[in-house]
């Protein structure tokens, strides 16, 4: 397998040579209207089937509610010993709410490809790794917004892009494997569901 990057235009959808190594350049996806839709397109543009609204749907809802997430986890740093509590329990709760969309999300994705239970697994289903997508993307905003007047933040920034680039690319080779029959996604069982006693 080739090193070489691709070169993928997110509007004609063209790739070069080397279709599993796929690297978006010069796209910001991070900047559209409420800073929400195309936090991924950039992993969607490397997927190896169409994007549909049943899947961008619960994606979206996906990234509002880890930036929903991202703030509360600021707020209970900052919160006074009685606030705390509250919102624990609001971070519980988004935290279930994110498990449940990462599931359906798998769930959509599961309907597309096979699953050969000889092939090796991947090491986290799609909507997982999609997940750590959105958490990137956040932690690259806000950082950003650090930049001015602190020179060691844009630092921080160019390395959280490139981390950020890498995952892109991870994502498109798993679903390539995937879609291939190279691999499988992991068995769904899920031990422990946030927020549910006795679980």
């Amino acid at each position: 397998m080739t090193n070489m990057p691709a070169q993928l235009d997110l509007d004609t959808g063209e790739r070069d040579q080397y279709p599993r190594t796929v690297i978006i350049q010069g796209k910001c996806c991070f900047d559209m209207q409420n800073g929400q839709r195309g936090w991924c397109e950039d992993a969607l543009a490397g997927m190896p089937f169409p994007r549909s609204p049943e899947l961008l749907e619960p994606l979206n809802r996906l990234y509002a509610n880890n930036s929903r997430q991202w703030d509360a986890e600021d707020r209970v740093r900052r919160a006074v010993d009685g606030e705390i509590p509250a919102i624990k329990r609001e971070i519980d709760e988004l935290n279930s709410r994110r498990h449940e969309l990462i599931e359906q999300i798998d769930r959509i994705f599961d309907a597309t490809w096979g699953a050969d239970q000889d092939v090796p697994p991947l090491t986290e289903s799609i909507g997982s790794a999609l997940d750590r997508l959105s958490v990137e993307t956040l932690r690259v905003m806000h950082t950003e917004q650090l930049v001015e007047g602190d020179a060691s933040a844009a630092e921080r920034v160019a390395i959280l892009r490139r981390q950020r680039d890498d995952l892109v690319w991870s994502i498109a080779v798993a679903c390539e494997d995937l879609a291939s029959g190279r691999r499988r996604t992991p068995r769904p069982e899920r031990m422990k569901l946030y927020g549910k006693p006795g679980r």
